[in-house]
């Protein structure tokens, strides 16, 4: 009798786990532009880039053999493939996100709700001389949400900011799992990371396994900072979480994080 109320328990439990919701990726919300080293990504497919980091849609048919990014647009998920950007969002280009981001390596935008992103990193890969590295804006409604993983590199230098996550009028989140994550300021003044979420909003970073480096520079720049609405001192929640033996290292000329 035991016995069989032991495994009646058991096949009650497997069938609660299979019931245990999924986490599931989708695709970008309606209304949103992504661009990457100046070229707009509207549909699923590869772009090859060179030594200079130049982005250029590949004319071949399968996966290039290196260096190479991919779109996927049914899972909203950008690929990083041992690849080099150094072309940014230039100003005169970015008519259609409003002027928004322009000077990013990689710039996600959208006008009127969520902006979101999942960047998968494989191989060692490096983003340079721009203004920001990664630039995700949901600029009058809904949250922005950048998450960045896989098992490769990701060295991030801009003059401006490294990465750069932004909700005007609600939550700001960015994920860093198992990867490894440098984000730089090259120029006089930045933040290395920075997060900014509406003001009375949450903001959020998490680093599960792997690491970040964020170095910023400057009076007012961070290695790592948080922000609601156009001010440091508004109101919000801000949260930083590290787990999974993951290392997290901020600093600048003023301070680590603020």
């Amino acid at each position: 009798m035991m016995r069989k109320k032991i495994e009646s328990q058991c096949m009650a439990l497997v069938l609660c786990l299979g019931l245990l919701p999924v986490t599931a990726l989708a695709a970008a919300p309606e209304g949103q532009l992504i661009y990457v080293g100046g070229v707009k990504i509207s549909s699923s497919g590869y772009w090859t880039t060179d030594d200079d980091g130049n982005v250029t849609a590949n004319t071949g048919e399968g996966t290039p053999t290196d260096n190479y990014i991919h779109y996927d647009a049914d899972n909203n998920t950008l690929t990083l493939h041992n690849a080099t950007i150094k072309e940014q969002l230039d100003y005169s280009e970015n008519i259609e996100a409003g002027t928004y981001i322009f000077g990013s390596a990689i710039g996600v935008f959208n006008q009127n709700g969520a902006a979101e992103l999942t960047i998968t990193l494989e191989g060692t890969n490096t983003i340079a001389e721009v203004g920001k590295g990664i630039y995700v804006l949901a600029n009058s409604t809904g949250g922005a949400t950048l998450t960045i993983t896989g098992d490769g590199s990701l060295d991030a230098s801009a003059s401006q900011t490294g990465i750069w996550v932004q909700s005007n009028n609600g939550d700001a989140t960015l994920t860093i799992r198992d990867a490894d994550v440098e984000a730089e300021v090259t120029g006089s003044n930045g933040d290395g990371v920075l997060v900014q979420a509406g003001q009375s909003s949450n903001a959020s970073l998490s680093v599960n396994g792997g690491s970040l480096t964020a170095t910023g520079s400057g009076t007012y720049g961070a290695g790592i900072k948080f922000q609601f609405g156009s001010r440091d001192y508004n109101s919000g929640t801000p949260s930083l979480t590290v787990s999974g033996n993951a290392m997290v290292k901020a600093s600048s000329d003023t301070g680590g994080i603020t």
